[in-house]
């Protein structure tokens, strides 16, 4: 007897088990959904690794870091310094990372309330609905992403221009999220409990079930393995040397700073590996015609070298976050120049770095300082953590705004925060300073025995007119020799010979005189967020 196709339809149909109840299939999908939004948390975050180390594209982790940092002022900043140190820079990252993958896993359940599969359910592709809400998470994520660190995507590792950076960190975006999405997608469809249809080896289906979720595990555990190695390749370029500055040999001051002693600070975990053949300095803005130029291109403007002392805004009265230097590069004077000029709208110019760094400033003040668009670092090309291939020198000011890695410059009609502005620094004329090198604090001095005090004294391009030293805590001062100053906009070493006659505790301290008759002050102040001020102290024991 021949069966009829509505018979075997009948027959399928009352094969096929019951639907789950609401509160299973919602048990169920509870239960699923953050393991799925597990895995393509994973594998988002691994795609960001290499994209980030393969490709210098931003991960959306330090994007995120970015953005917050010009959100915080200086003394959330500062707590939070001293709240992860000795990790000030991993440990924020590591929780925000932790947070995104967090982030991930809530996500999954968003993403099974949507869908609404039927449980058990039919296959192992997914549905138009899955896709498409896959699809408007990768865009949601994305556009997101884009609008809120649309002032951070500009920045490259390797050096792209900032339209190209921008760019390519945007789509570096819809990788990460896409990847997130589509993983999702078929993450979640796979783990969920499927209908065994009639005719169906019941043994094999439940192993190809098996082989599913086993699958999604192996995943997991891949990309979980994959993550772990990307972030300590990550780690294995940290740039470590983030506050370096050593001590004097012997307390004695080299006029000129050796490149691999020149104190070095730095806003990166990773700094840039500026690929030349990638980079360009753009000029643009109000300005008579932009242009760019390449490394070689820029080298064939006219140079200069002049020899000019960085001092880091966080050093301390007495601190070594201090350097000099003899750097060579075109002014930036000349470089307008050859564009035409500014514009007469023109009231402020902006330097932006190829790892997201800027900064803006009144463009007269600037220019009255006579900055200096350096390629060379005491005759040698620029290292990569000093700026390589081009930084910018504006005598006067504190190190934050003579930044490294300089891709653009661009005049404007109005000031753009940046970094250390927005949270508050102080971003003005840097203070006369003065350091005591010799003798050593709390060393013996011998009686009756000539000892020489010396130092060093800065006071940006204004110089410095006289140096004074009191051994008696600032009861009676003498004047000190000061060496010649090798330019306008360098430290002066100076020295003063002391022949103690009396046995005692005795205390030390200096004060310098800038090149306008102005005293450097004693009034102590500490270095967030206006710079350090005041004397420097120092005590010594005569015997």
């Amino acid at each position: 007897m021949q069966t009829t196709s509505v018979e075997l339809a009948q027959n399928d149909a009352a094969a096929m088990p019951a639907p789950y109840s609401r509160l299973r299939s919602i048990l169920i999908s509870a239960l699923l959904a953050p393991g799925a939004g597990l895995v393509a948390s994973l594998s988002a975050v691994a795609t960001m690794g290499v994209l980030r180390l393969a490709l210098g594209i931003p991960t959306p982790v330090e994007l995120f870091g970015d953005f917050v940092l010009k959100h915080i002022d200086v003394g959330t900043f500062i707590r939070l310094l001293e709240r992860f140190a000795p990790h000030s820079k991993t440990g924020p990252l590591s929780l925000a990372l932790l947070g995104m993958i967090g982030v991930g896993i809530v996500l999954g359940w968003l993403y099974a309330a949507i869908v609404l599969v039927k449980l058990p359910t039919a296959g192992y592709r997914p549905a138009r609905r899955e896709w498409l809400t896959a699809a408007a998470f990768t865009l949601g994520m994305s556009g997101l992403g884009i609008i809120l660190f649309w002032d951070e995507l500009r920045q490259n590792l390797f050096g792209l221009t900032v339209g190209w950076a921008t760019f390519v960190s945007a789509l570096g975006l819809f990788a990460d999220f896409a990847i997130y999405g589509f993983v999702l997608c078929l993450a979640y469809r796979a783990l969920l409990p499927k209908v065994v249809r009639t005719g169906t080896n019941v043994a094999v289906a439940r192993r190809r079930q098996w082989l599913a979720r086993a699958g999604v595990a192996a995943l997991t555990l891949g990309t979980g393995a994959g993550t772990l190695g990307l972030v300590q390749e990550y780690l294995n370029e940290y740039a470590s040397y983030d506050g370096f500055s050593p001590a004097p040999p012997n307390g004695f001051t080299p006029p000129i700073t050796p490149n691999n002693d020149h104190y070095v600070v730095t806003q990166n975990t990773i700094d840039p590996t500026v690929n030349i053949d990638l980079w360009r300095l753009e000029i643009g803005g109000l300005i008579g015609t932009s242009g760019s130029y390449t490394y070689d291109e820029l080298q064939q403007l006219p140079s200069t070298s002049r020899a000019i002392t960085l001092e880091c805004i966080a050093n301390e009265v007495g601190g070594r976050l201090m350097s000099t230097s003899i750097w060579q590069g075109v002014t930036l004077r000349t470089l307008l120049e050859k564009h035409g000029g500014a514009q007469s709208t023109a009231s402020h110019i902006a330097f932006y770095s190829v790892d997201g760094y800027n900064i803006s400033l009144p463009l007269q003040e600037v220019l009255a300082e006579e900055p200096l668009l350096a390629w060379h670092m005491n005759g040698q090309p620029l290292p990569y953590k000093h700026g390589f291939p081009l930084r910018v020198l504006i005598p006067g000011r504190y190190g934050e705004e003579n930044p490294k890695w300089v891709t653009r410059i661009a005049l404007t009609d109005h000031f753009i925060g940046g970094l250390y502005s927005d949270q508050g620094w102080y971003h003005g004329y840097l203070h006369t300073t003065s350091r005591i090198d010799r003798p050593a604090p709390y060393s013996q001095v011998a009686l009756g025995n000539a000892t020489e005090i010396g130092g060093i004294a800065f006071a940006g391009n204004r110089g410095i007119q006289q140096v004074e030293v009191s051994v008696d805590g600032g009861l009676t001062w003498q004047t000190a020799t000061m060496q010649p100053a090798l330019s306008q906009d360098s430290w002066v070493l100076w020295s003063w010979q002391w022949k103690p006659t009396l046995a005692g505790a005795y205390t030390i301290m200096a004060r310098a005189t800038d090149g306008t008759g102005a005293v450097q002050t004693s009034q102590k102040q500490g270095t967030v967020p206006n710079g350090a001020t005041g004397y420097p102290v120092i005590h010594v024991t005569v015997s």
